[in-house]
């Protein structure tokens, strides 16, 4: 029996049934738009900055801690990483769940990312579309990097017209946590990355202050809403 005929059997199809293939093409989209949907049901429950700051108490607590210098460095790369990754979280969830909740806001962010403006569809699929459109944002949004500012950042200002401003040094911070999540805190050349107690603290306190801007422009979106 070919894989073809085994695939038919597993279905409870014939192999010369020419609807097949469209049948389960639609019903495989199908599963996949339910595992979607339910990602975003769930997400929209979030309470993201509550869970950021219980984030930023941990980490105020572990760099605290007094451990031996062996083990010192091994924690801080851990640490540095985890600042990022919380921030990440923030960042695309606080911006997946205003956009999705807005008309307004999905079509600026339809209307200015290019990946969207690459898409072509048949007036039909418009319209299927257009009925699952806070799904496919959600999706497209929840599969994007939010720790890539060169994509970010100006998403951030186009959609929501919020500007980070000079933010440098996270871009230095992002490229350390890339060493320290892919080579345990070394660089390409084998060197270990510069960091200490101090830094993650300063990092700690550039991203408190950064995340909280991002709130206040959040809440003003809901109060002009």
């Amino acid at each position: 029996m070919s894989d073809y005929a085994d695939l038919c059997e597993m279905y409870g199809r014939e192999p010369n049934d020419p609807d097949f293939i469209d049948d389960l093409i639609a019903e495989i989209s199908s599963e996949n738009m339910d595992s979607d949907y339910i990602w975003y049901e769930e997400n929209e429950d979030k309470d993201h900055y509550q869970i950021l700051q219980k984030h930023f108490k941990s980490i105020d607590s572990i760099v605290e801690l007094d451990v031996s210098p062996k083990v010192q460095f091994s924690l801080l790369v851990m640490l540095h990483g985890h600042v990022i990754s919380a921030l990440e979280g923030y960042l695309a969830g606080k911006f997946i769940h205003i956009v999705t909740n807005s008309e307004e806001l999905i079509r600026k962010l339809v209307e200015t990312d290019p990946e969207f403006s690459k898409q072509k569809f048949s007036m039909k699929e418009i319209f299927e579309k257009k009925d699952s459109l806070k799904i496919t944002v959600s999706t497209y949004l929840k599969n994007l990097i939010f720790h890539d500012l060169k994509k970010i950042k100006p998403m951030y200002k186009e959609v929501l017209a919020h500007d980070f401003g000079d933010i440098s040094w996270l871009f230095k911070d992002v490229e350390i946590r890339h060493d320290c999540v892919h080579r345990a805190g070394y660089d390409k050349e084998n060197n270990k990355v510069d960091i200490s107690v101090d830094s993650i603290k300063s990092m700690l306190s550039k991203v408190k202050i950064l995340t909280a801007s991002v709130e206040d422009t959040m809440n003003s979106l809901r109060e002009d809403s």
